[in-house]
Parts: structure tokens; sequence; C-alpha cells
């Protein structure tokens, strides 16, 4: 998860396509002469569901979109929607080797989520553990229906696909690179999709807890439907709000509560990272900063990169993240 390669030789463009729960982003960022990180094309199309290969038509447009903007035969770094991995994190004695961890991992995986192991891909990245003697492990487990849907459609559309990663994971790269003082002192850092949030807790730049947390975290637009009654005895009625803050103290508990259970033996973070849609809705970072004691700020990701047309949301974190991993090499071979 946090240890892929960079995937750029002579390519200077890092190039990543998000396969979100509301829409397929696809965003291509080059370096200015300044060192400044340039879009040089970033568009949404409709969500596409990978449990089932993407229709032609939808499939057309992603191809004339890749070869519009010159992309077509680069490659890419994929992220997939994180309601589709299953997660959950585990102990396992530190005396293993690397392959007795792999295989044990593997295994408890396969055992706690139900699935056949011919049938998924299962990965596991290290946790920051104070325990003597066991080491604790993140386990991710996704469909290869999935993957290979993801991968059959990107390659179809004139990219190439060189490595896959959970959606919340790579707004986290991202995070870590674009925001200062991120791996310093423990952290709590939320990246929420319309049908789960993630949180994930660090302690120093190193990854201690990971938690998913399943509900409709989709951003509702306010009613401003009024009452239709219209006989001389009626009131005027103020506008309907449809959604209120209950749906976000709900989930401020549930972080509370999974902040507690990882942070037994020390204080609870000072402060909280926010990415997704909802992430710059006042109500939301208000709940948090009142529910869980927590200073709460978006991390704006739309500021992460300049272009002549503005990101206007911060959907665009995970994408963002994933083509972060190779801003690196690029900056080295420019300087080449």
């Amino acid at each position: 998860m946090r240890h892929f390669q960079n995937i750029l030789t002579k390519q200077t463009t890092a190039i990543a396509v998000d396969f979100a729960a509301d829409a397929l982003r696809c965003i291509a960022i080059e370096q200015a002469v300044d060192g400044t990180w340039t879009r040089r094309v970033a568009f949404e199309l409709p969500p596409a569901p990978l449990d089932r290969s993407m229709d032609d038509s939808a499939l057309r447009e992603f191809s004339a979109k890749v070869s519009e903007a010159g992309l077509t035969g680069c490659k890419c770094r994929v992220t997939i929607a994180s309601h589709l991995f299953r997660m959950d994190m585990a102990q396992l004695p530190s005396s293993m080797s690397e392959n007795e961890l792999a295989a044990s991992a593997r295994f408890e995986a396969t055992d706690r989520f139900g699935m056949n192991a011919a049938d998924v891909m299962i990965q596991h990245a290290p946790l920051l553990c104070k325990t003597a003697g066991r080491c604790a492990l993140l386990l991710m487990a996704v469909p290869l229906l999935i993957i290979r849907n993801a991968t059959q459609a990107v390659m179809a559309a004139g990219l190439s696909p060189c490595s896959i990663e959970n959606a919340a994971c790579a707004a986290l790269h991202g995070a870590e690179l674009r925001h200062d003082g991120f791996n310093t002192g423990l952290i709590a850092f939320m990246h929420i999709e319309p049908q789960q949030a993630v949180l994930l807790l660090m302690k120093d730049g190193q990854l201690q807890s990971v938690r998913a947390m399943q509900g409709d975290w989709a951003v509702a637009a306010p009613s401003t439907e009024v009452a239709t009654n219209t006989t001389d005895n009626s009131l005027a009625l103020e506008p309907v709000v449809s959604e209120g803050a209950w749906r976000w103290s709900s989930l401020a508990e549930e972080t509370l509560r999974c902040m507690r259970q990882a942070c037994v033996e020390s204080n609870l973070p000072t402060r909280m990272l926010v990415t997704g849609a909802p992430s710059s809705d006042h109500e939301l970072l208000e709940t948090f900063k009142g529910v869980c004691g927590l200073e709460s700020v978006s991390l704006n990701s739309a500021g992460w990169s300049t272009g002549a047309e503005k990101l206007t949301s911060d959907t665009w974190a995970a994408a963002l993240g994933a083509a972060s991993l190779d801003f690196k090499n690029i900056s080295s071979a420019r300087a080449a």
C-alpha cells in the first residue's frame, strides 16, 4: 500500500484514474519550470460500477477524453472507492518471517471476511504496535472481479495501469505530501465517500489505526420546498432542510469511539484533517469539533495543483494523492 515503486521513466506527467462512487475521475499533472504542479487535464464522467464491465458507450466517452488530452499510451495509477474493499486490523506474533506473516495475514483475512481466497486480492500493511511480541497489520481484500473490470476499462481507454490502491489510502498519500506537519504527533485523517467514511490515525508519520464506517455520507443539498397548502388559514412556512446536522453527529460519535479504542494509552488526536466532498461542509467540521473536541479542517485537495479550470470540490483527493506518488520521480527527471 505504502511501498509502490515510482512508475515513470521518461514520462513526465503524473496520471491517475479514480473509480469513485459518485464519478469516474481522471487527472494528469505536470511540473512547471517554477516547480508548481499544473493540471494538464482533469475530467469527470458518470460513475462506472465495477461489479460489471464498463458499457460500450461509457467506454467510448472515456477513450475519447483520454485521446483528446493526448494521454493515450501513458502509464497511470488507479484508485478504487474504499467501500469496495474489506478492511480490518489484526495482531500476529512478531517472530514470524515475512513469508509466514504474509501467509498468516492472508488466512486471517479470508477467515474474517468470509471470502474465497481464489476470488480476492489480499494485501496487508504494518501498523504501529506497542504490544510486546506482537505486530499489528491492516488487512485489505478486494474481489478480483473489481480489479479486473477497473484495469480492463483503463486499458480499453488507452492508458496503461501500473498500480491499484484504496481511495482513502491514496488520499492519505496526498495529505502526507501536501500538508505541513502531517508527520508529527498524533493526527486523525478522515476520507469521506458517499457510502463509507474511513478514519486513519497517524502517529509521527506511522499508520496506527484504520476504521471504516458505513453510512449515507453523500452531500445532500437542502430542500427549498415550502408547504403547498394555500387556504386562507394557512401560515407561510420556512424552507424545510432535508438533511440536518444529526447525520454528522452519528459519524462524529462513531469516530470518537474508534479513537478512544485506538488511543487507550495515549491522548486523543488534537486535530483532524478531512477529505471528500462533505469536507467543506461547515456543519460537518463544527460537529467533529463539538463531539470529538478536535480542530477539524478540510485539506482542500483542489488547491494541491493549479490549472485553467478550478476544481470545484474536495472530491479529487484520491486521484491527486495517487498522482502525487510520482511527483518526486518527475522532479528528478526534470533536474536531470
